[in-house]
């Protein structure tokens, strides 16, 4: 099951941790450390979503350069605490589109290997190469039977501009 839409997501302060190498690998181990860490210091439910961020295009970038970023949301309760231990960064806001799944995060993992290759933007929008793929897991796998995960795939979109105004535009600027 999957619902599709156009989405803006505000930019967000989060703490992170990055594990670079091919998705497929990365990815659960970037979740691993990201979800012991939260356990470790017992936090749990309070901490809400997750956010997975695809920094790099691997049909671009080399399998071993491709970042992979496990976030969740900065609380200001632990903030000094992540500061320390882990990263924080702000994720990009701005457009998005945004495809929602449900169903195992194995598939979910899948669908993010094939966006960059696959993804067909709507007339007028464009793949943003500028920013990170983001994944919004809206439940936690430890807590929630598999086939009833969700999660929002988002793919950043800017608007297309049209060629024959560019053409137009440095002909009268002539």
């Amino acid at each position: 099951m999957s619902s599709k839409g156009l989405v803006y997501l505000r930019p967000s302060r989060m703490v992170y941790v990055r594990v670079c190498g091919p998705y497929r690998d990365s990815i659960p181990a970037a979740w691993e450390k990201m979800l012991g860490w939260l356990d470790k210091n017992g936090f749990h439910s309070p901490v809400g979503r997750g956010y997975g961020l695809v920094r790099d295009n691997h049909n671009i970038v080399a399998p071993e350069a491709c970042r992979y970023d496990a976030c969740v949301d900065l609380d200001p309760f632990f903030e000094e605490r992540a500061a320390r231990e882990l990263a924080i960064q702000t994720m990009p806001g701005g457009s998005y589109v945004r495809v929602r799944k449900k169903g195992d995060y194995a598939d979910v993992t899948r669908l993010m290997l094939k966006m960059h290759s696959t993804f067909e933007a709507a007339p007028g929008l464009k793949l943003d190469d500028r920013r990170p793929v983001v994944t919004i897991f809206l439940d936690d796998p430890r807590r929630i039977d598999m086939d009833d995960l969700r999660a929002d795939v988002c793919v950043p979109v800017s608007a297309k501009v049209a060629r024959a105004r560019d053409d137009m535009s440095a002909s009268e600027a002539a």
